[in-house]
């Protein structure tokens, strides 16, 4: 069974309850996921991945509106080391030749009270699409500007990338991988 740990997911705090149409909102250039493990028992390694695409929707007045959706491109991958860079995008990992992206989706964003929120959706990597359930709580940092809409989200998962068909060379790559991940949104 996979495993998911605790999504510090910082959700719609702030938005403004007043406005009854849904707010739109699209990721921006300084989204990123940083994925995070050890090799070998003893050294911790990272990639990160750029040009992250996506929307949120924000609906005040039904929260069972409320959606998000994040495209992570795995040509944007970068582990900061040529050949960890190749391996992570090859079949033996990523295949990015064949699965280009990694796709969440939320089918629902629970509003739990006191700023938390629990995201229900699936995360699709490869060709295996999995169910998550992510819990989050609301930052002092999220804001909507008079002038225009601005969003920030952060948080952290833990996962097995054995669930996801990713887990050659035990031995060497743990299991779980840690993931961070930012996203700004701001209104169109």
């Amino acid at each position: 069974m996979f495993r998911v740990g605790v999504l510090l997911f910082t959700l719609f705090g702030g938005v403004i309850t007043a406005h009854a149409a849904p707010l739109s909102f699209h990721l921006a250039d300084s989204s990123y996921v940083l994925l995070r493990w050890q090799m070998i028992g003893k050294s911790d390694y990272h990639a990160r991945i750029t040009g992250l695409r996506g929307s949120i929707v924000v609906d005040p007045q039904h929260d069972v509106a409320d959606y998000l959706k994040v495209d992570m491109p795995i040509a944007q991958l970068d582990a900061h080391h040529r050949v960890l860079t190749w391996a992570l995008k090859s079949a033996q990992f990523f295949d990015q030749a064949q699965y280009p992206n990694v796709t969440f989706t939320s089918s629902r964003i629970v509003d739990m009270g006191d700023g938390r929120y629990r995201v229900l959706g699936t995360l699709k990597i490869k060709q295996i699409t999995r169910p998550v359930m992510l819990y989050g709580k609301r930052s002092d940092d999220s804001r909507l500007l008079s002038s225009g809409g601005y969003l920030r989200l952060s948080g952290n998962i833990t996962l097995s990338r054995q669930a996801f068909g990713m887990g050659q060379y035990p031995a060497l790559v743990a299991d779980p991988i840690n993931i961070d991940i930012v996203l700004v949104a701001t209104t169109p």
